[in-house]
Parts: structure tokens; sequence; C-alpha cells
């Protein structure tokens, strides 16, 4: 996806490397939840006064927020060298994201710009660990410090598990994508094993500490399930989404239109009528160019009366067809996706090879077999 323009996905921070920067409102709900649970521990624990453990709390927060911020820069910056567009960060209640412009990846990139992530966290874990051979740290700096370790550990640890929408998804995705030469084949497997391991973080955080009798830990537990629901709610927009590109170039034109044929505009109700009986099917009204400019309406011209038709023009019972909404009858999917997108209209006329007009499509008909929704 490009940058966003009419509306920014969060409060801009600032850049770093020329990649825009945000903060989703959603990050201060899992800044709080860490806060809190972070300082009750450390309270509770009596390590630090009380007066301290939610600052000590608030710092463990933003250290996160630090590790995921080197995380997301980590793929940018990758994801430049192999000239990815329009990147930029949000950091949100999951962590964050980096998102880019349109642009045709090959298997290699994607891996390389998805292992980018977890490798800065282990990096990052290696640079606190060896600040303990070099500073004295304070009781406050070593508990900040072994959490930062364990968080980017952590962090880097379970990004790097093989399936969508983790980074190391990308791996099965490329494996599959260079065996089979399709992406969206690899993202759909990759997809299924992010399942399997939102499942099992359900099943290691949640169900086994309530069948092993073990207490369970009310914040890890919500947390796991949040992943959880974020990985799977994720995984199934990656499939649909996959499925429906897969789908497009099933889809053509010729197979979704209805018969049609063409009429001068000039023409009278009356023509139709003749038309009708002599074809069937439905009109399109061209103009002197041959450029279709509206269709016939069915309803509209039921309520003429037979014995005004040869005074009543077509386009007055016509519905008008937005300018460019004409496909070729050999168009595939995914020519129709980007008409959706360029032309303001709910038909279109089609046109074969010989330039004659042979048909209407509908927009709802495009969306239906595009997506494999039946009638």
């Amino acid at each position: 996806m490009s940058e966003a323009t009419e509306k920014a996905p969060g409060i801009k921070l600032g850049k770093i490397g020329g990649v825009p920067v945000y903060l989703s409102s959603s990050w201060f709900i899992i800044t709080a939840v860490i806060t809190i649970s972070m300082g009750k521990q450390l309270s509770q624990s009596a390590l630090v006064p009380a007066t301290y453990a939610f600052i000590l709390g608030f710092a463990c927060a933003v250290a996160i927020a630090v590790a995921v911020l080197i995380h997301e820069v980590a793929h940018a910056m990758v994801a430049r060298a192999f000239k990815w567009p329009n990147a930029h960060i949000v950091l949100t209640l999951m962590g964050g994201h980096t998102q880019f412009g349109s642009f045709k990846a090959t298997p290699g990139a994607s891996l390389w710009v998805a292992l980018a992530g977890p490798v800065s966290n282990f990096a990052l874990a290696g640079i606190a660990w060896g600040l303990f051979h070099v500073v004295d740290p304070n009781i406050y700096l070593t508990l900040l410090l072994n959490f930062f370790i364990y968080a980017n550990l952590l962090l880097g640890a379970f990004n790097a598990l093989p399936g969508l929408p983790l980074d190391g998804g990308r791996l099965v995705e490329s494996i599959v994508w260079k065996a089979t030469g399709s992406q969206f084949k690899g993202t759909i497997a990759s997809s299924w094993v992010g399942r399997g391991i939102a499942a099992a973080v359900v099943v290691y955080f949640v169900v086994w500490p309530i069948i092993t009798g073990k207490e369970l830990e009310i914040v890890t537990a919500v947390v796991g399930a949040m992943v959880a629901v974020f990985m799977w709610q994720a995984t199934t927009q990656l499939i649909a989404h996959s499925k429906m590109m897969l789908n497009l170039p099933k889809v053509v034109a010729a197979d979704l239109m209805h018969p049609a044929s063409a009429m001068v505009s000039q023409a009278t109700v009356a023509d139709v009528f003749v038309r009708r009986s002599e074809r069937g099917g439905q009109i399109v009204l061209v103009d002197p160019r041959g450029m279709p400019v509206g269709v016939v309406d069915e309803q509209a011209i039921s309520r003429v009366d037979p014995m005004q038709a040869a005074s009543i023009p077509a386009l007055a019972v016509s519905r008008a067809l937005g300018q460019g909404a004409v496909v070729a009858e050999d168009s595939d999917g995914r020519e129709l996706i980007d008409y959706l997108a360029s032309v303001s209209t709910a038909e279109y006329a089609v046109i074969s090879n010989r330039g004659v007009v042979v048909g209407i499509l509908h927009q709802q008909d495009i969306i239906n077999a595009v997506i494999g929704r039946k009638k």
C-alpha cells in the first residue's frame, strides 16, 4: 500500500532514513498494559520501591517500542535496497508494521526484507548484553537491560517462526513461490502454517495452564490470545486475497457478459422494439463515433406506450454509461479489476476483437466471479 495522503495512519513522529514513522492510537493501549503489568510485578517483587515500579514499567513499554521501531526500520532499509517504493512505518497495538507502495517482488527479495527484522532484534539483544561489560549498571538499569535483552530475543525468535503474518513466514512463502511460480500459492501455504502457530499460542498460554492446574497468568493469557486472534484475522485476509488473485486469470469478460447489440443513439424506442424482436438481448446506444453512451433500461422502455414509441428517443429510456466504460471480450480478471477502480459506473459495454458491441457486463458480476461467490 502507498502512504496515506487523505488520512494519516496515526500521529507522525518524523522520519528515519527518509521513512515516515507514525504512532497509532492503539499503541497507547498496549503501552498501558505493559506499564501496569510490569509495574505490579516490580512492586510486588520488592526489587525497586513501589514509587518507581510503574515508572520503570513505562520504561519497559518504551523499550519494546524502540525494539519494534528498529525492527521495522530494518525492513524498510533492506526494502529500499531492492527499490520497494513509498515505505512508511506504523507502531500499533500488536507492535508495528511497514507498508509499501505497489511493486513487483521476487522470492529472494521478499525473504531478505522479512528476515531483516528478526536479525535486527538479535543484534539489539547482543548490544544490550555487551553493555553489561562496559558499564556498571545500577538496579534500575540492570532490570531495564535484562528486560530489553529478553524482549528482543522473544521478538526476534517469535517473528522468525515460519508462518505468516510473522516475518519467518516469508521463508515458507518463498519456497512454495519458487517451486510453483506463484507468490499467492506460497502465501496460502504460509498462512496455514501461521494459523497453526496461532493455535499453538492459545494452547500454550491459555489451555495448557488450565488443564495442568497451573496458575493462569491473566496478562500473559490475554496478550497471547490477542496475538493469536490478530494472527488468525491476518491469515484469513491473506488467504482470501490470495485465492482471489489466483482466480483472476480464470475470470473472462466474455463468460460474464449479457448478450447485447449496438444501435445509434439517434434511434427511437420504436427502432428498439424492432431490434429486440429480431435479435433479442440488451441494446447499447452508441454515438456517431461508435462509442457506447447508454444502455436501454428494460423497466423504462416497458412503460412506453407503443403508439408513441416512434416519437420518443431511445436515449430517453436508457442508463448512461460512464466515460471509458468499455472492455474487450477477452479481458481477464486482472484487467477487469482495473476497470472497477478507474471507471465510475456499474456496467460496461463489451467489445469484440472486431470492435463490435457484443454484450453488457455488470460490476457485481465481476465482483462475484473474482471472489468466487455464486449468484
